[in-house]
């Protein structure tokens, strides 16, 4: 059946939602993971777990999956039922993860929503990249440093991070990442952070024989964590790029930057549990003039 065929493509963390008329369904341990989450009742039909929401909802029950670091494909029918012979055939539109959020419903005016790469390319250098898919805001910065790394995540405070399996395993970058707001850690194919592989992905992608006029040709730790990630966001979650259209890269020695305790003294950004309104930002905002 297109639900067992389906179901079989997707990794085992992401939850499918199941379009069958006017609801969206889950089956077997995605509806078990899913149920205690949306705070629906978990029922069966023929001895299978199942549960479901309202298609009109949907964006409401996206937004209690993704809080809690999940990942979900949305399956839709591709077929219209009146013409379609049979059972309506279907497909996965999209797969939406905690960085990948574009609904206006579930994302948050005042803040990007980033999706990050984090590749350690030597013991203390790190590259680092992050894409907002709602905005096509992508830049990437070579990093020196744990202590720097974790300044970064914080400062960007990307919703999902993804990590290299090999570097995953090692469980140091695991651990950095805990002390971040990073919902979910994503893992992916080692080789498509590789310095050649990531690179041609960014030279197809903008259509330019060289990265030099994006400053990084001779930077690899930026290149192999911006590389990768566009590839997954194309390739594995299926999501169009073309409104992503300049790459915007920072190196160390062109900056001052701030780390997490001098932008919390200056009341820069919001700390955990507050909202960016009562922030020195959004005080300005709420100003009638560029001064205050």
């Amino acid at each position: 059946s297109d639900l067992r065929r389906i179901r079989s493509e997707l990794p085992p963390d992401v939850l499918l939602l199941f379009r069958l008329g006017d609801f969206y369904e889950m089956f077997f341990d995605d509806a078990k993971a899913a149920a205690p989450l949306l705070g629906v009742a978990l029922t069966q039909r023929a001895g299978v777990p199942m549960c479901g929401v309202p298609y009109h909802a949907l964006d409401n029950y996206l937004a209690k999956l993704l809080r809690a670091g999940r990942k979900a494909a949305i399956c839709e029918q591709v077929e219209d039922p009146a013409s379609a012979k049979g059972i309506v055939r279907r497909e996965i539109a999209r797969i939406v993860t905690p960085g990948t959020v574009i609904e206006e419903a579930i994302l948050e005016a005042a803040r990007n929503n980033y999706l990050a790469a984090l590749h350690r390319h030597k013991d203390a250098l790190y590259g680092l990249a992050a894409l907002d898919l709602s905005t096509g805001a992508f830049l990437a910065e070579e990093i020196r440093g744990d202590d720097n790394l974790r300044d970064a995540l914080l400062r960007l405070a990307p919703s999902e991070c993804l990590v290299g399996a090999g570097q995953k395993e090692g469980g140091s970058l695991e651990a950095l990442l805990r002390d971040t707001p990073v919902v979910a850690v994503t893992e992916i194919d080692d080789w498509t952070l590789m310095f050649d592989t990531a690179r041609q992905e960014l030279l197809d992608h903008f259509h330019v024989h060289s990265l030099d006029g994006y400053g990084c040709e001779n930077q690899p730790a930026p290149v192999c964590a911006a590389g990768a990630l566009l590839r997954h966001v194309r390739g594995e979650l299926r999501r169009p790029v073309t409104h992503v259209r300049n790459l915007h890269v920072r190196l160390p020695e062109d900056y001052l930057m701030l780390d997490d305790a001098t932008c919390s003294n200056l009341d820069l950004a919001p700390r955990r549990g507050q909202t960016v309104t009562n922030t020195l930002l959004g005080v300005l905002d709420n100003t009638r003039t560029p001064m205050g």
